[in-house]
């Protein structure tokens, strides 16, 4: 027997600003949702899904902290001054992708800006 599909038939009017619609629309565009889908999801709150782009930035973080762990174990098992050089670069280095991280990331925060 074919099962039937619910209908939803009632509706819910919400006045925004331009600027918060133009919000919803590029978050429900990000997580690629209808608004519809995307505001009743956020609103009962329902789980969204990472889309590829955070599952990216995930990774990278990722990447990141094993970095800083193996300087870490480095730093309390090898005390050379030599080596210290080496080490400042690479924590120069893990600055440097954190600062591009944070920069990103605020800036998907704007409908205006392209994703990085």
């Amino acid at each position: 027997m074919k099962r039937v599909k619910p209908v939803r038939t009632a509706s819910v009017v919400v006045r925004v600003f331009p600027e918060e619609r133009d919000i919803l629309r590029f978050n429900a565009g990000i997580q690629g949702m209808s608004m519809s889908d995307y505001i009743r999801q956020t609103c009962l709150g329902i789980r969204l899904r990472r889309t590829s782009e955070e599952k990216r930035r995930l990774r990278e973080l990722a990447r990141i902290g094993a970095n800083i762990n193996q300087l870490a174990r480095w730093a309390n098992t090898c005390k050379r001054a030599a080596e210290a050089v080496e080490v400042l670069a690479a924590l120069a280095n893990i600055e440097r992708r954190i600062a591009e991280f944070a920069s990103c990331a605020s800036a998907r925060k704007e409908p205006e800006t392209e994703p990085c």
